[in-house]
Formats: C-alpha cells, sequence, structure tokens
C-alpha cells in the first residue's frame, strides 16, 4: 500500500516539476522566437521550395508545374544570376581584408585605457547605426562626377577632369566596398575589443619581461589567444558580406549597365514585389534563392572546416 502510495506522489511530483511556474516563464519568454522561426524563416523556406518547381508570376490561375526546369535554366540560360554570384564573391575577397585588419588595429589601439578612448570607441560605432539610405547618398555625393573627390584631386592638380566612378565595374565597385566598410568595421572592433578583454594582462607582461617586441606579442601572444573569437567574426563577416544588398540598391543599383549587381540585389529583382517586374518567373527567382542558399551553406561548411584546423593548431 504504501509502494503505490509512493508510486502516485511520485508521478504528481514530476507532473507537478513539468508544469512548474519556471518552465512555463520560460516556455513564454522564447515562444517569440519560436514562433518568428516558423513564421518568418520555416514557412518562407518551404514556400520557395514548392514555388521553385512551377512557373509562377504571382497569379495563381497562371501557375504551372515544371518539375526542374527553373533549376535548369539558371544553370544554362540565366548568366545573369552567376555574374550576380561572381561579384558577390568578389565584392567579400575586396572587403574582408580590408575591414577586418583596420577593425583589429583600431581595436588594439582603443582597448588601451587612456583618456579620450571612450569618447573613440562610441565615435567607431556610429557608422554602423547610420541608415543605409543615408550612407549611400553620402558616398553618391562624394564620388558623383561633381562631387567633392573630384572637387579636391582637381584644385590639387591631380587630375585634369572629373572621373565618373560609376561608369566603370571597378571603380564603381570599389567605391562599394569603402562604403561597406565605414558602414560596418564598427561593429568588428567592438567583436576584437571584446575577444582582447578576455587576454590576461599577465601574459602580456610576462612577454614584456622577455623581451618581446609588438609584433611578436600581436603574432606570438593576441592572435593565437583570440583565434576562436577570430575564426567566429570572420565567419560572420564573410556570411555578412556575402549576403550584402541594401548598400548597392542605395549606391549603384547595379550599374553600369548591371555589373555591380549582387546575389541579394538579383534575387530582390526576381522575386519580391515592388523590384520584380509584374511578368516575372518568381519560380525561378526561388531556384535561384535556393542554389544561392547551397552555395553559401557550402562556403561557411568549407570554412568550419578549415577554421576547427587553425583552432585547434593554436
Amino acid at each position: 500500500m504504501k509502494s503505490s502510495t509512493r508510486g502516485i506522489e511520485a508521478k504528481a511530483s514530476k507532473k507537478k516539476r513539468f508544469f512548474s511556474r519556471h518552465d512555463i516563464e520560460c516556455t513564454v519568454m522564447i515562444s517569440p522566437a519560436i514562433i518568428g522561426f516558423f513564421v518568418f524563416t520555416l514557412y518562407p523556406i518551404i514556400w520557395a521550395v514548392s514555388k521553385s518547381f512551377n512557373y509562377y508570376t504571382g497569379v495563381d490561375s497562371q501557375t504551372m508545374f515544371v518539375g526542374l526546369e527553373n533549376f535548369v535554366n539558371i544553370f544554362t540560360r540565366s548568366t545573369g544570376y552567376w555574374t550576380a554570384l561572381g561579384n558577390s564573391f568578389l565584392f567579400t575577397l575586396g572587403k574582408l581584408p580590408i575591414e577586418l585588419p583596420l577593425a583589429l588595429c583600431l581595436a588594439l589601439i582603443v582597448s588601451k585605457k587612456h583618456r579620450g578612448f571612450k569618447a573613440a570607441r562610441v565615435g567607431l560605432y556610429f557608422p554602423t547605426i547610420i541608415s543605409v539610405t543615408v550612407v549611400g547618398l553620402v558616398f553618391t555625393n562624394l564620388f558623383s562626377y561633381s562631387g567633392y573627390i573630384n572637387t579636391i584631386l582637381q584644385k590639387l592638380g591631380l587630375i585634369s577632369a572629373p572621373i565618373d566612378y560609376f561608369a566603370h565595374k571597378g571603380s564603381a565597385l570599389m567605391i562599394l566596398i569603402i562604403a561597406s566598410v565605414w558602414q560596418t568595421f564598427g561593429i568588428n572592433t567592438i567583436y576584437f575589443m571584446v575577444a582582447l578583454a578576455n587576454v590576461p594582462e599577465e601574459v602580456y607582461e610576462s612577454a614584456k619581461l622577455d623581451g618581446a617586441g609588438t609584433f611578436v606579442t600581436l603574432f606570438k601572444i593576441t592572435l593565437p589567444l583570440i583565434a576562436p573569437v577570430l575564426a567566429t567574426i570572420l565567419l560572420l563577416a564573410i556570411n555578412g558580406s556575402l549576403q550584402t544588398g541594401d548598400i548597392v540598391l542605395n549606391l549603384t543599383n547595379g550599374a553600369p549597365g548591371g555589373q555591380t549587381e549582387v546575389a541579394t540585389t538579383f534575387l530582390l529583382k526576381k522575386i519580391v514585389p515592388g523590384f520584380a517586374s509584374t511578368s516575372a518567373n518568381i519560380g525561378e527567382g526561388c531556384a535561384a534563392a535556393i542554389i544561392n542558399a547551397c552555395v553559401y551553406s557550402g562556403v561557411a561548411l568549407i570554412y568550419s572546416k578549415l577554421s576547427s584546423k587553425v583552432v585547434k593548431y593554436y
């Protein structure tokens, strides 16, 4: 009798623990994120996958199942997508070698405990919170045909006539890189500052006593100790750069002649109402989005494999 009573009490206590107030509070707190995942992530993915096998212009009555035709068209006919994807990689390869070393150097400087550096930290982060529309307007005025850069260069006698920077792919892409670096280096500086704050000061003191110079300390102590965080920062930077599209829309909109179109802007003009034409095959845009996701996932997997080896080495 006693054993059965204990069993009932144990079951009751388990149920009580399962539906405790703490569990309910936690469920309520994470429910917005879970609901947001299903509504804004999972459902759009399922929708895009389903539409990628159809000819779809936004009118349900005209929807027609085409199988893999949309994917075949992208691989065989749609040169615009592959050009845009190549520009995304060019943009990333041009941006990261500038942005990350710059962010690290600035983090090393402002991490030192000197007066005025607190204000400098705020100033470094300030471009990150500026609207991308404002950033596009600023750099358009700077590099336009009659902008400030041409005016200054002419006054210095470095050029005899204004240069149309947006008329050539190379110069237009470089302006996009400069604008994007200016807008986003602040957040990477903050990340590096957090990583540097976790390096014990005693390590630097020991290195100084052993006669280690600035470069030896940087490459033999600082970088190895922040290697795990550096790997994460680099992954975030690669992912963010590959998915850049807003700065392109606001600064060049693909000019000249679509030569600075990137994968994100290409997809926007294929799928999103207001950007895509009313007769655009949204199904082909969805297929391109799926291919894009697979390519970026492959980049992330390759990077994860390589970075894990580097982190283990250090």
